[in-house]
């Protein structure tokens, strides 16, 4: 199966995690007007997995940030807060 999807953050966009701690696993959730996206992973799949996943995730995340300010700083009609 494959699927794409767009998801446009503005400021009424949010991030939350609900964390069960040790009875099942994560969500992460993205929601926004209209439209949601939460990532977790089924029980059948392997811890190991789930947690290259969420580090894979988290060095994304953490090279979106730094491309964004990269960009924020050289646009003179961007103000970066």
């Amino acid at each position: 199966m494959t699927a794409s999807m767009a998801f446009y953050a503005d400021g009424s966009t949010t991030i939350r995690l609900a964390d069960y701690g040790a009875e099942r696993t994560p969500i992460l959730m993205v929601d926004g007007v209209g439209h949601s996206l939460h990532i977790s992973a089924f029980n059948s799949v392997p811890i190991a997995d789930h947690l290259a996943f969420a580090r894979e995730l988290a060095t994304a995340a953490t090279e979106y940030v730094a491309a964004l300010e990269r960009y924020a700083a050289n646009s003179p009609t961007v103000t970066a807060e």
